[in-house]
Parts: structure tokens; sequence; C-alpha cells
């Protein structure tokens, strides 16, 4: 049976006077692909941001693999294995894709300024193994004819790739991906759906913000529902997609069917 990866209890978020998150609860087992969706402004990218340490909760706890990380730093977020992917693309336009995975490798090199940030003083990777792994996740991720080319000369599609590659380049045990398919043509969210799919066949554990409603049906073992900071249902895709309340707050949009 799947053990509870990311447990989440009572989360609260306040903004001054404004609740962004009040005593949100849900779970991630291991190998689960997990949706949170919700119409904008529902607290979902707050959420994120204080799972990852990027905001101090004002309440309520975050426990990733038993250990209690609430409140971060994102450093040492990431060397317990937790990753995160942002809305917009986040290279470094200027440099080689394989330079941007390997700043995502540098949270794991010792005496590296990340490595020190993160703790992971212990580790050491030789070049020959650096330049490997590199070759691993340009595999992983299709982007090996890319391997030299400048990150902002790729089209937007294969910088949000990329942004998921760097992210793997932590080695994560859970990856949080916020709009992945946010932009994306429709070849670009196929290819992008069997990514996922093929990052969780290898044992990765996924929990991903999404408005793209057909590929969160097709994704997710399990979908969580927020509305004005407030988890309003939980379950299975089916299940979600026949909940009244979701409906009426969220997929009864006109552009639903569509998406």
């Amino acid at each position: 049976m799947s053990q509870d990866l990311l447990v989440i209890h009572g989360l609260t978020r306040r903004f001054g006077g404004l609740m962004a998150l009040h005593d949100l609860g849900f779970s991630v087992q291991e190998g689960e692909i997990v949706g949170l969706i919700g119409p904008n402004g529902a607290g979902k990218t707050t959420a994120f941001n204080v799972i990852t340490g990027t905001l101090p909760p004002s309440g309520g706890k975050v426990h990733f693999d038993g250990r209690d990380i609430s409140g971060g730093p994102p450093s040492r977020v990431v060397a317990h294995g937790l990753a995160r992917t942002f809305q917009s693309t986040s290279t470094y336009p200027n440099e080689s894709v394989a330079e941007n995975i390997y700043r995502g490798l540098l949270s794991r090199i010792s005496g590296s300024a990340v490595g020190l940030l993160t703790g992971r003083r212990h580790r050491t990777l030789s070049p020959q193994a650096i330049s490997a792994e590199i070759d691993e996740i340009l595999r992983v991720t299709d982007l090996q004819a890319w391997r030299e080319a400048a990150a902002g000369s790729l089209p937007y599609g294969l910088q949000k790739k990329l942004g998921i590659a760097v992210a793997l380049a932590t080695q994560p045990r859970m990856l949080l991906l916020d709009e992945p398919a946010a932009g994306l043509n429709h070849e670009e969210c196929k290819d992008l759906t069997q990514l996922l799919r093929r990052l969780r066949d290898d044992g990765l554990t996924l929990l991903l913000v999404e408005h793209h409603m057909a590929l969160v049906m097709e994704l997710c073992h399990r979908i969580v529902v927020l509305v004005q900071g407030e988890k309003i249902a939980e379950g299975t895709p089916e299940y979600i997609r026949e909940h009244p309340a979701v409906i009426e707050a969220y997929l009864g949009a006109p552009d639903y069917a569509h998406a």
C-alpha cells in the first residue's frame, strides 16, 4: 500500500485582512499524480508557495516524507526532495540548455554555494558524472537536440519542458508543477502528458496546478478543488466531474468542455 509522501494539515495563509488559504488539508501518496484546481484567485499558487517554503504559513503544517517542512526555507525543502516549476519560464535565457540543467545540479554538489545553502555538503559529483546525468535528463525530457542551444532561443513549449528538466536535476521525490500546460498548443499538451506519465512510471510523485481540464481529467488519479482558499471537493476525476459544487464554482465555465 502506498504511503503518504506529502501531508497538508490545516494550512492557512493570510495577507493582512485577506484569507488566501483557510484550513486546507489533503495528502499525496507516493507514486500519485494529484491535481489542484480552482478558478483564478482560488489560492492554488499560494498553496504551492507555502508548501515549498517561499511563503511561511499563517497556520497549519506541511509534512513531507514524515518531516515537518513548514516555513521552508526553499533550499531545505529542495534538499528533502521536493522541487517545483513555475507558471512562467524561469530559465537563464542566454545560457545553453545543458548549462541550465547544470544549475539545477548545483544543489547537490558539495562546496557549491547552492550546495552549502541546501546542506548537501556530503555529496560530490565528478565532471563525468555531471555530464552523464545532464545527458540522461536531456534524454528523459527529449531535449537532446537542443543541448547547446541558448535556452531563450527555444520555442515556448520547449522552454516549459526545460523548466521540468532543471527541476529533475535536483533529484526530487516529488515535483510540483504550476500550470505546466499554460500557453501550449494541442500537440505540446499531448507531449507534456506523455512526459509526466513517464516521470510517474519512473517513480516520481506529482502535484500539479492546472487550468487545462482535459489534461487534468486524463492524467490525475485524484483532484483537489479550491474556491476562495478553501477545499470544496476532493476525489477521482469521475467524482469531481459530476460534483455539483465543483460544476457551479468552476467546471461549469463555458470553455470547460473545450479546455
